[in-house]
């Protein structure tokens, strides 16, 4: 473990999980140490890396805190950098992301102006391998509130979001049985109870690339369907979200489900979904595709 010394605690720790990202890692890591905002920390967790990312730290002599453990996932490594954290102040960044220069200092004055119980986020732009921006639609980030916002579209992200190390321990963490939706979770748990401020401008690049770019697959579709239903009815989305834009959403993800089920060949399940689908809210579109599942799954 490489450990940087400092005098006190900082009031911010930069969190990297990594996993055989090497050559994106020092990127970020330039991105992390041009921050306009000088007191924080970089804690690094590498997932069992075997690209010699602990060779390059030390060739750089980056200032940073780093932890090797065995591959256990990005969600247990999430969980680790909470608690190897020193700061007041926690924020995420993967390790082939980049933060904008003024990015920490936008969302800690977005904490302190609204009190250490808030969660500062913002949005991204999106860039390519090469770092090449890539255009997307840009959404109005909602502040104050935003339970049935979250829960209707993922605008919080794990990179670009900042809390106090107590609002992660107060959720429990980060789910290592979920291969995806885990940051979700958390932050719509967050939301229940705690004010989400956006941050107007984007504080972070998001790099996508051959390594993490994959089509969405049934499983995962599946997944999310199951955390947006176990939040809702279990968890106390139910005493927030209004009833019809619950089911509108749950409706919407059981038609995506469906419809990768239908690519997949699996036509018998993604009729049960687009069934599930059409009772929760009806559209044409839906009925559309269930005449083409229950064809697909007919044998002539």
């Amino acid at each position: 473990m490489i450990e940087a010394g400092l005098l006190m605690a900082p009031n911010v720790s930069i969190c990297i999980p990594t996993y055989n990202r090497k050559h994106f890692l020092k990127e970020t890591l330039d991105s992390v140490f041009a921050q306009t905002y000088k007191d924080f920390e970089v804690v690094i967790v590498d997932d069992g890396s075997t690209d010699g990312t602990k060779e390059m730290l030390q060739k750089c002599g980056y200032n940073v805190r780093y932890y090797w453990q065995k591959n256990q996932g990005e969600s247990a490594a999430r969980n680790k950098l909470v608690e190897l954290s020193n700061g007041k102040y926690l924020t995420f960044i993967d390790s082939d992301d980049l933060l904008f220069p003024y990015a920490v200092e936008e969302l800690v004055e977005a904490i302190e102006k609204y009190g250490p119980d808030t969660v500062a986020y913002s949005s991204y732009v999106g860039i390519d391998e090469k770092g090449t921006e890539v255009k997307r639609k840009q959404r109005k980030l909602p502040s104050g509130n935003i339970v049935a916002d979250l829960f209707e579209y993922i605008y919080v992200h794990s990179c670009g979001t900042m809390c106090t190390k107590e609002l992660f321990q107060e959720v429990g963490g980060f789910d290592v049985l979920l291969p995806v939706c885990s940051p979700y979770i958390v932050w719509l748990k967050l939301s229940l109870g705690h004010r989400f401020i956006a941050v107007e401008k984007p504080t972070f690049k998001r790099r996508r690339h051959s390594s993490n770019l994959s089509e969405r697959s049934f499983a995962n579709c599946k997944i999310e369907l199951e955390v947006l239903e176990n939040f809702y009815y279990n968890d106390g989305g139910k005493n927030v979200i209004p009833y019809k834009l619950a089911m509108k959403r749950l409706s919407k993800e059981q038609y995506r489900a469906a419809r990768i089920a239908i690519r997949e060949s699996m036509p018998e399940t993604a009729c049960d979904f687009l069934k599930g689908s059409l009772k929760r809210h009806f559209r044409l579109k839906t009925l559309f595709w269930l005449i083409i599942a229950k064809l697909k799954s007919w044998k002539f």
